[in-house]
This record gives C-alpha cells, sequence and structure tokens, in this order.
C-alpha cells in the first residue's frame, strides 16, 4: 500500500479540512485514482458530509497503490489535519508533500513542508505526522450517499456573512435543543424561522437565484412518482419546509461560509442538500455536501 503527492494547492487543501473540522472530529479519508474523498457522520444519523475533490485541483505527482484496485481507506483526525495543513501558509512556504507511512508501527500521513527565508540560504524543511487508522474495504462498504427525494427547491442561499450572524441571534435565542425552520420557493424566496415556545421571529430573503435542480453537483435523486412535466409546471410560489437542528443548522452555515458558491436543496419535510462550491472558481473541482434530516414537525 503506498500514497504519495505534492501539493500544488495547500490553501484549498486546508479549506476543505477546516470545514470538516466543524462537523466532526474525524473522517473517513478515500484516496483513488481519481479524486479524494473525505467523509464525516454525525454520531445520531441525522447529517452526512461527502467532500469531493479531484486530484489535479490540488496535487502533482499523485502516486496511489494498493492490493484494493488503489483505494486507500483511512480514518484521519480533522482537527490535526487542519492544523498541519494550516501551518503551511506563510510567505515562506514554497512547497510541500503528503505521504503515507508508518513511524513506531503506526501508520501516518506525512506531511513535509519547505520553506525558505531572506535570512538564510539554506530552505528549512518542517515534517508533520498525523496519525490515521487503515480501514479495511469491508469496513466502508456500508457508505453511501442518502438518496433523498428530488428536492422541490433549489436556491442559492444568499450572503454568507448575513447569514452567519442571523444564525447565531437565532440559536441563541431557541437555545441547543431548539430547531430552525427554512422554507423555500422557485420564486428566489428563502425564510428562516426561529422556532421554539418562547420565540418567533423570522428572516425573509428575496431575488435569490433558483438553479435548476441537477444544473450543479452531479446529484442523484429518487426517482419521482410524479413524471417530468408535472414537476416543472409545480408552482414556483409553493413553499418547501424542512426543520433542522439548531446546532446542526450552525454547523452548515459555517461550512457555507468557506465556500465561494452555495446552493441549498429543500425537499419537502424530508431533508435539506446543501452543496457548496469551494474552489475559486466556482466549479466542482472541490465540493462539499451537507445532507441533515428533517426533523418532525
Amino acid at each position: 500500500m503506498r500514497f504519495k503527492a505534492s501539493i500544488q494547492n495547500i490553501s484549498l487543501l486546508s479549506k476543505v479540512a477546516g470545514a470538516l473540522s466543524v462537523v466532526g472530529k474525524v473522517g473517513v479519508l478515500q484516496l483513488n485514482d481519481e479524486f479524494v474523498q473525505i467523509i464525516v457522520l454525525a454520531a445520531d444519523n441525522q447529517s452526512q458530509v461527502w467532500s469531493h475533490i479531484t486530484i489535479d485541483a490540488v496535487f502533482l505527482d499523485y502516486k496511489i497503490a494498493s492490493a484494493s484496485g488503489n483505494v486507500i481507506n483511512l480514518e484521519v483526525p480533522l482537527d490535526t489535519l487542519h492544523r498541519s495543513l494550516k501551518s503551511a501558509q506563510t510567505a515562506s512556504f514554497t512547497s510541500a508533500s503528503i505521504r503515507l507511512t508508518k513511524k513506531e508501527n503506526i501508520p501516518r500521513l506525512s506531511l513535509t513542508i519547505t520553506t525558505e527565508t531572506p535570512a538564510s540560504m539554506n530552505p528549512a524543511i518542517i515534517i508533520q505526522d498525523i496519525p490515521v487508522r487503515v480501514l479495511a474495504p469491508q469496513t466502508v462498504a456500508h457508505l453511501t450517499k442518502p438518496l433523498v427525494p428530488r428536492p422541490e427547491t433549489s436556491v442559492i442561499l444568499p450572503a454568507l456573512s448575513q447569514l452567519r450572524g442571523i444564525t447565531d441571534r437565532y440559536v441563541r435565542m431557541v437555545g441547543p435543543n431548539g430547531r430552525i425552520v427554512l422554507e423555500g420557493n422557485m420564486n428566489g424566496v428563502l425564510k428562516m424561522k426561529a422556532d421554539a415556545d418562547a420565540v418567533k421571529v423570522e428572516s425573509e430573503w428575496r431575488g435569490l437565484m433558483n438553479p435548476a435542480v441537477g444544473e450543479d453537483g452531479d446529484m442523484e435523486w429518487e426517482e419521482p412518482d410524479e413524471s417530468e412535466d408535472q414537476l416543472n409546471t409545480q408552482e414556483k410560489s409553493v413553499f418547501s419546509t424542512v426543520r433542522v437542528d439548531s446546532k446542526e443548522w450552525a454547523k452548515v452555515v459555517r461550512v457555507c461560509a468557506t465556500g465561494k458558491r452555495v446552493i441549498a436543496w429543500l425537499c419537502n419535510n424530508h431533508a435539506l442538500v446543501v452543496y457548496v462550491f469551494m474552489g475559486d472558481g466556482g466549479d466542482n473541482n472541490a465540493t462539499i455536501n451537507y445532507y441533515v434530516s428533517s426533523l418532525a414537525s
């Protein structure tokens, strides 16, 4: 089993790792010939987060080999991974590489960072080892993206700095066990409500963009009962509603705030799916999918 690569876009990889560390302490890092994927599962099964990074978006000289069809699965501590990558983002940073190795019989991702300073003619080499656990293929065979109903509403989220500020206030209002209600329609309207016995407050945005469902994200949905024509003729003013745990919504917004563009898909009374474009170009080369189950009304 071998893996090594040069890192050409360490800031993007660090940003993805930092966003995922908001969601959970550990993630499953899947490496293969075509892409890198990090999966974070919530302990209560209410949410899943899947990140997807194409190899050429981050790496150069990418080499991988394993007896399992050149696929390697690792359990990684996300905060440690983020801190190690972030430490390389200095003015004196010149290059970085990563490889899977073993020290003292413990598997590790070894990050090698080369830095140079004007005061020294010799480059400094910093090595940071991230302990990991190698996962057998059968251990991760059950990991699949949730299959949710085709959403009735897709909307590009409003300014994320504003959304985060309002979310923080709402979470304080409803408390740690409160709920946030999201309602959206295909007329560019999004509503966010604090749902608690003693609190009734609402924010509304209008004029938001409604991308076509499936236009971005390369998503797969359950086959709808209605025909495509019936779906397309659905009243644009009809609202789709999801209810999410306040703490979970706060995490969603923090992850969204790290992206360049965010699409929210509302599957009425079933799930919220948020698709975050992480790259500067706003393309699909580095993305995060955040799935949250809707709570009962």
